[in-house]
């Protein structure tokens, strides 16, 4: 007698499911140089031109790009904005680009979530180093259409921070000091003050505005009263988003 099976196979049902072999191993596809351009270098899998990799760092070094670059790489940027954007995107980063002031910068995404935040940020103004910078917006708005650069010596920088600060507390070399330490971090880390060909002299960059951007004219009073009142406080200050024979104001006193 022939033997049957206790258990005979059942016929395949609509509920089966079938799993395609494991396909983790395997080589990457081979690069398709007409879609994704040359290989840069050994072990390359990125799809940017080499030119919109250099803006990308460059945009990433910050503090931020304008048109006077001489290797031109803000028109890159502004020409291929779409590319940029998408990629900055998953670094939780957005591009920002004015037009008019031939500017383009990054700042973070409003996020919440952990594990967004900016991979370096810039060390926090000081309250006189933040009135500075109100300062130093005000003129520059003043100057805006009259084909005039705002310039601003290390004089005209003493005398401002000199007007924030309590005689009874600091000595006028501490005031130096001071105004010496928010040149060198307008100068070498958020280039907010560029050189002229006159020592001690800088030109408000354009990218003020965007750094602090206040739409209003008197929002910038505004809150420039309110540091001035917190006596013996502390207020929450704006970050900026972030990233040296004449009279420099042209006779013009500082607003």
């Amino acid at each position: 007698m022939s033997e049957t099976s206790a258990f005979p196979d059942s016929p395949a049902t609509e509920t089966d499911e079938t799993y395609p072999e494991n396909t983790y191993g395997d080589a990457p596809a081979p690069r398709d140089v007409l879609v994704d351009g040359p290989e840069l270098f050994p072990g390359d899998t990125g799809t940017l031109p080499l030119k919109l990799r250099q803006a990308l760092i460059r945009l990433l070094r910050g503090p931020y790009l304008d048109a006077a670059s001489s290797d031109n790489v803000y028109n890159t940027v502004v020409d291929n904005q779409d590319e940029l954007r998408t990629r900055l995107s998953e670094l939780f980063l957005t591009l920002v680009i004015d037009e008019d002031r031939k500017v383009a910068l990054l700042r973070p995404v409003d996020m919440p979530e952990p594990h967004t935040a900016v991979l370096q940020r810039q060390r926090e103004m000081t309250r006189e180093e933040t009135l500075l910078l109100l300062r130093m917006r005000l003129l520059l708005d003043r100057h805006t259409g009259t084909g005039n650069d705002a310039v601003i010596a290390r004089t005209d920088i003493v005398e401002i921070i000199e007007g924030y600060v309590d005689p009874g507390q600091r000595d006028a070399k501490q005031v130096e000091d001071l105004a010496d330490a928010a040149i060198r971090k307008l100068v070498q880390e958020r280039r907010l003050l560029l050189p002229t060909e006159v020592d001690n002299v800088w030109v408000i960059s354009g990218a003020l505005p965007l750094a602090l951007p206040y739409e209003h004219i008197g929002d910038i009073v505004t809150f420039m009263q309110a540091l001035t009142d917190a006596a013996g406080e502390q207020p929450e200050l704006p970050d900026p988003e972030l990233p040296e024979p004449a009279t420099a104001n042209d006779g013009e006193d500082i607003a």
